[in-house]
């Protein structure tokens, strides 16, 4: 699942996701569109990303 899919299964905007993740906003809308490379991502960054989505599996982020 994208990042995109995993937060859209949650039901969750990305201003939703920023707040429970401490990402910013735009940060996400930037890995979503593909203007940032997730692949590059920060291991901390995925690891809050991951703890907000309950997403227990770190590869499936970019799946």
């Amino acid at each position: 699942m994208t990042l995109r899919e995993l937060r859209e299964a949650k039901g969750w905007t990305q201003a939703q996701l920023a707040k429970a993740s401490g990402v910013p906003q735009q940060v996400i809308s930037a890995y979503e569109r593909g203007a940032k490379d997730w692949r590059h991502m920060p291991l901390e960054r995925a690891i809050a990303l991951a703890d907000a989505l309950d997403c227990d599996d770190l590869r499936h982020i970019g799946d």
